[in-house]
């Protein structure tokens, strides 16, 4: 069986959603073109779009002719899709803003959920507080005591240990990442990114978080737009749609 049917088989009325027309996607990458040093082409001409209560998945590989690895280009558009990096000639869209031309603490507090491969998450919190210390950097105001959003977001997206008392660097792999991926909707935002979700997990523990994101984005208020960046063919999909960069 398949990645994406056993995933099809976790999940709850797990039909995608039709995409709604809209002015603006949800995010988007419009012509992004990004050199490196010594003028090296590392992303060249990249465009997508993306709409919110869908799934993604940027399929990144070598480039042989160029020599670029997959690994190179991954980075470039992690840094890109995030804004920690401008690129040198298009534009990141989420909507109708340029997230260039936005505060930081806008653009990661507000409008995106980041799921970096390193430094995802502290390892000496325990759960709960790791999603606190998310909500606290984000200086949004929330309608509950942040706490119990916190356990509440948790188990949204399928965290099954305690979510207090034990740090969760001691815990699970798998585990670990579901509270990354908490963390990362604690803000509420609707654009989702991940870079490599998945990466040494076993089969059964890749299904628990991919099943997790589809829930994400195809349920819930509010409905996200999840991006997955990945090398993996199979992991890529298992996403409602695949694009290859």
């Amino acid at each position: 069986m398949t990645l994406a049917s056993r995933i099809d088989r976790v999940l709850v009325g797990g039909g995608a959603d039709d995409v709604l027309l809209k002015t603006y996607p949800t995010y988007a990458l419009n012509k992004v073109t990004m050199h490196g040093p010594k003028g090296k082409l590392l992303l060249d001409n990249v465009g997508f779009s993306c709409y919110a209560g869908h799934s993604y998945a940027l399929l990144i590989q070598d480039d042989p002719d160029s020599g670029l690895t997959a690994d190179a280009k991954r980075r470039t558009l992690m840094g890109v899709m995030t804004g920690l990096i401008h690129p040198g000639a298009g534009a990141v869209m989420n909507k109708s803003a340029n997230i260039a031309e936005l505060d930081p603490i806008e653009l990661r507090g507000h409008r995106l959920g980041i799921v970096p491969q390193r430094h995802a998450l502290q390892p000496y919190l325990d759960a709960e507080k790791n999603v606190l210390y998310a909500m606290n950097a984000s200086n949004r105001n929330f309608l509950k005591p942040k706490p119990v959003i916190a356990r509440e977001l948790l188990a949204k997206v399928g965290f099954t240990e305690a979510t207090s008392g034990v740090a969760v660097g001691k815990l699970p792999e798998v585990q670990q990442r579901l509270v990354a991926i908490a963390r990362a909707i604690s803000t509420e935002a609707e654009v989702l990114i991940l870079d490599e979700p998945t990466h040494g997990l076993n089969e059964d523990d890749t299904v628990t978080v991919f099943a997790a994101l589809a829930k994400l984005a195809h349920s819930g208020d509010p409905k996200r737009c999840v991006i997955v960046l990945t090398a993996s063919r199979e992991i890529a999909e298992a996403a409602d749609t695949l694009f290859e960069i």
